[in-house]
C-alpha cells in the first residue's frame, strides 16, 4: 500500500558543542531519498564552539531554524530533553500541521534510505516509530532507539505528562503502548552513531547513568541481572559493568510512577518467558 499523501516530519535536533558532528547529520538529511522535512530545529543548548556558524551555512537545505535554550547540560538531569521540548513547543506554536515529531540526535548519521525505510509506518500510522543502529554500536530493537525516535501528534500528547529526566526515551513507550498505541522498530531503517551510545560525557559515567536509569524505569531484577552480564563484554568491560551496578544500586525510585515502572517490569518478563520457550527465534526478534 502506497502512501498518498507525503508525511510532514518536525526534526528537533538538541546540541550543545556538536560542531565536529552536526556537519555529518545535515549531510545525511540533504542526501535522503525520501523528503518527509517539513522542519528542522536545531536547539542550541549555550554551545561556545562553532555550532551557530555551522547551522548558518546549511540553511539553504532545506527549512531550518535555531533556537537558544539552556538547560543543565547533564544528561542525568535530563538536559537535552529540557531542549529537545524546548524546541518542539517552539516549532509547534509557529506551526501545528506535522504529521510526525522526532528527536533526532546530532551526533546521528542516517541511512539514504532512511525515512524512504519507514514509509509502512507511516502508511500504517504508527505511532512511535524509528529504526536499527548499525555496526559497531547494533542494540538491541526490543524498543526504537532513543537517538532517532520519532511520534505521532498523539503520541506526543501523551508522553508530555512524563517527567523530564533521564529514562524518558523509555518510559515513554511503555506509556504509549499502555495507552494502546502502537510502535514498532524497521530493520531496514539504518542510522550510525558517530560517537559511541551513552560515552558523550565520559564512558564511566554512562555505565553509571545506564544503572540508574534500570532502576528508575522499573527494571525487573532478573532482567537487570542479564543486562549486567551483557555489559561485561562491551567497552569497557568489567570496570563499566562495575558502575552500572554502582549506578543501579545507589539510585532511589527516580521520578516515574510505580504505576510505570512495574508495567515496564511487566514488558520485561513477559520477554524473558518469551525467550524461555523460544530462545531463538526471540533472539533473533532482538538482534536481528
Amino acid at each position: 500500500m502506497s502512501i498518498v499523501n507525503t508525511p510532514k516530519v518536525l526534526i528537533v535536533t538538541p546540541a550543545r558543542n556538536e560542531a565536529d558532528y552536526l556537519p555529518l547529520l545535515l549531510n545525511s538529511l540533504k542526501i535522503q531519498t525520501y523528503n518527509v522535512i517539513a522542519l528542522f530545529v536545531l536547539v542550541d543548548d549555550d554551545s561556545n564552539d562553532e555550532t551557530q556558524e555551522i547551522m548558518n551555512q546549511w540553511k539553504s537545505n532545506f527549512p531550518i531554524i535555531t533556537i537558544k535554550s539552556k538547560s543543565s547540560g547533564r544528561i542525568i538531569t535530563g538536559g537535552a530533553y529540557f531542549s529537545w521540548w524546548a524546541g518542539v513547543n517552539h516549532a509547534l506554536k509557529l506551526k501545528n500541521d506535522f504529521d510526525y515529531v522526532m528527536k533526532l540526535d546530532a551526533d546521528v548519521s542516517l541511512s539514504p534510505d532512511y525515512f524512504e525505510k519507514l514509509k509502512d509506518g507511516f502508511d500504517n500510522k504508527v505511532d512511535v516509530l524509528g529504526g536499527v543502529i548499525y555496526g559497531k554500536s547494533r542494540e538491541q530493537k526490543s524498543y526504537v532507539p532513543g537517538p532517532v525516535k520519532m511520534y505521532s501528534i498523539r503520541a506526543l500528547n501523551e508522553i508530555k505528562a512524563l517527567p523530564i529526566a533521564t529514562g524518558f526515551d523509555v518510559m515513554d513507550e511503555v506509556l504509549c503502548k499502555k495507552r494502546g498505541l502502537r510502535a514498532a522498530v524497521y530493520s531496514d531503517a539504518k542510522f550510525t552513531m558517530n560517537r559511541e551510545i551513552g560515552f558523550s560525557q565520559g564512558k564511566l559515567h554512562g555505565r553509571y547513568r545506564n544503572g540508574l536509569v534500570c532502576r528508575w524505569t522499573g527494571y525487573a531484577p532478573e532482567y537487570f541481572i542479564l543486562h549486567l552480564i551483557r555489559y561485561i563484554f562491551r567497552r569497557p568491560f568489567i570496570t563499566g559493568a562495575i558502575w552500572m551496578l554502582v549506578g543501579f544500586v545507589r539510585a532511589d525510585s527516580g521520578p516515574y510512577s510505580t504505576e510505570l515502572r512495574m508495567e515496564h517490569r511487566k514488558i520485561q518478563r513477559a520477554r524473558l518467558l518469551r525467550f524461555y520457550k523460544n530462545p531463538i527465534t526471540t533472539f533473533r526478534e532482538i538482534y536481528f
